[in-house]
This record gives C-alpha cells, sequence and structure tokens, in this order.
C-alpha cells in the first residue's frame, strides 16, 4: 500500500507533562494537533508509521534508515527519566527500501 497521509508537527518537550510541569497549558494548540493526528490516524489504521526527524543522524548525500529492530530512550536529559519511550522497526519496510536503493545506485554506475 502507498502513502496514505503525512503529517508535520512541532515536538517540544514541554508537550511531555512530567516536563512541562502545568507549562504545557500554553502550547493547547499544539496538543490539539497531535489529537487531530492520532484520531487521522487511528481511522487509517496504517500498517507502518514512518517518522523523519531533524534531530536524527543526517547527511548531506543520504538519508539515514536506523538500524536493528528498534529503539528505546527516555527524557532524562530533560529532567523526566522516567518517561520511556521504546519502538520496534518495520525491518521489512527497512530492507526493501535499503535494496531499492541499492538498485537504483547501482544502475547509476
Amino acid at each position: 500500500m502507498g502513502i496514505q497521509a503525512a503529517f508535520m508537527l512541532p515536538h517540544p518537550p514541554l508537550i511531555v507533562p512530567e516536563i512541562g510541569r502545568g507549562g504545557e497549558k500554553e502550547i493547547q494548540k499544539t496538543i490539539d494537533a497531535y489529537h487531530a493526528c492520532a484520531k487521522k490516524l487511528g481511522s487509517l489504521q496504517p500498517e507502518t508509521i514512518v517518522l523523519l526527524s531533524p534531530h536524527h543522524v543526517m547527511y548531506a548525500d543520504y538519508f539515514h534508515i536506523s538500524p536493528g529492530a528498534g529503539a528505546e530512550g527516555d527524557f532524562g536529559r530533560f529532567g523526566a527519566g522516567q518517561v520511556t519511550v521504546n519502538v520496534s522497526y518495520d525491518t521489512k519496510l527497512v530492507a526493501e527500501l535499503c535494496r531499492r536503493a541499492d538498485e537504483k545506485t547501482a544502475s547509476w554506475d
């Protein structure tokens, strides 16, 4: 299946209640946008959600795809180490993207 939708959202740490400590109320429109996107995503029931971040590894001549089966982290650098995130990667999609990219770059030779 092709791309069903795309969303672009700001992601200030303040939005996490354990970090915002009430200050997140100042960005209510951003919170509302997250809820609207979540509702739309729920209605689409996508097989995979692709996240792009300006904070990830970046190169001038290619896109980096995170390796492995998943990632985990926390918000410790924002004083909320108890808030954790754990995600699983769609390894089949990663393999297919890499295969197609390799095919394409091989044809440039």
